[in-house]
């Protein structure tokens, strides 16, 4: 290992600053959390905004102004959520606590507001949040199902909610295995089908959702899970991999800090053991062939996920039609271009769903 590889910080290894912005925290906050000193103090400063802007929200509530407040709680979750996003010690559990209790508060101030719902499954609970477009009026509307990641959990995607609500689909987020308030419960498992297919279920028996037209989007490790929940419930109708992936052979590609979040969320005792969980838990190649529904797939030529997931996706998908979108000069998720991404696949979503 070269003496530039030794000096590589753990936020410098695992912070997308692009994925900050896009996701939106306060561009003030990332100015200052990058000149702030050590690395130790990034959990402290991160955890100081969340209670920075809880006050915030409380004094916008005392005067009657609930969509600042709403927004101010939600600023704060996210705040909370980056707070543990590097530690694998005491500070992620207490982090990941206050990033719940934040959006709890927030999610019905929030324009749409978001409508939670607690769904029973095995011996834990799906805690979920529904949000309906307000041009719903009373009509049943698609809905979209969006899937978190290896470190992202259901708070985190309001900002690319708000753009399937501005397109008339409404939005359920969930946290399944390894993931948000599901890990102390459940850790990564090789059966998230069976988590998405259970809020696919609740979303059936809701007058306000239109059961015929629901689709679904993951980023990340969670656009790994829109493809196996496409391909394994035929009952969605359109699935969309947002820097996703086929299976996790390659894990010598991984970045440290990396296997240590795989380590985490499996509930792993050594780094061996982890590695073990993850080859067996994340591979879809057996499942693929079910995959029928329109597929969009995402990928930046620049990730640190290998190309050869499109050879892939293309081998094994052989039933479904599949779109890519392949962006050269794109990291992980293309968070380092801006909203562009982004808008592109709304819009294919609310096509497919809408059309």
């Amino acid at each position: 290992m070269s003496d530039s590889q030794q000096t590589v910080t753990s936020e410098q290894e695992m912070l997308n600053w692009g994925r900050l912005l896009m996701d939106g925290l306060v561009y003030a906050d990332l100015l200052a959390a990058r000149d702030r000193g050590p690395e130790e103090n990034w959990f402290d400063f991160w955890m100081s905004r969340a209670d920075h802007y809880e006050k915030l929200a409380d004094e916008s509530l005392a005067t009657g102004h609930r969509m600042t407040a709403g927004y101010w709680l939600w600023v704060g979750s996210m705040a909370a959520q980056y707070a543990q996003f590097l530690w694998f010690d005491e500070r992620r559990p207490i982090g990941q606590d206050r990033k719940v209790e934040l959006y709890r508060r927030a999610a019905p101030l929030l324009d749409p507001p978001a409508e939670r719902y607690d769904l029973p499954i095995d011996n834990t609970t799906i805690v979920s949040y529904l949000r309906l477009p307000k041009s719903a009026n009373g009509r049943a509307v698609p809905c979209v199902v969006l899937l978190g990641g290896l470190e992202s959990t259901k708070e985190e995607s309001y900002l690319f909610e708000n753009l399937l609500l501005e397109r008339g689909l409404a939005t359920i987020t969930f946290d399944g295995p390894g993931q948000g308030e599901m890990l102390t419960d459940v850790a990564l498992a090789g059966d998230f089908e069976r988590y998405s297919s259970k809020v696919l279920d609740h979303l059936k028996t809701l007058p306000s959702i239109d059961a015929a037209r629901i689709g679904v989007l993951g980023r990340s490790l969670g656009g790994h899970y829109a493809l196996r929940a496409a391909a394994t419930d035929p009952r969605f109708r359109a699935c969309l991999s947002w820097g996703g992936f086929v299976q996790m052979d390659d894990w010598d590609f991984e970045t440290p800090m990396t296997k240590q979040s795989w380590k985490y969320v499996t509930n792993s005792d050594t780094l061996e053991q982890a590695q073990v969980r993850v080859r067996d838990a994340i591979d879809i190649r057996p499942v693929l062939a079910g995959l029928t529904c329109p597929t969009y797939f995402q990928h930046g030529a620049k990730d640190e996920l290998p190309m050869s997931e499109i050879d892939q996706l293309k081998q094994y998908a052989v039933n479904a039609p599949l779109v890519f979108d392949i962006e050269p000069e794109g990291d992980h998720c293309c968070h380092n271009l801006g909203p562009a991404p982004r808008l592109r696949m709304a819009d294919w979503m609310a096509d497919q769903l809408t059309s």
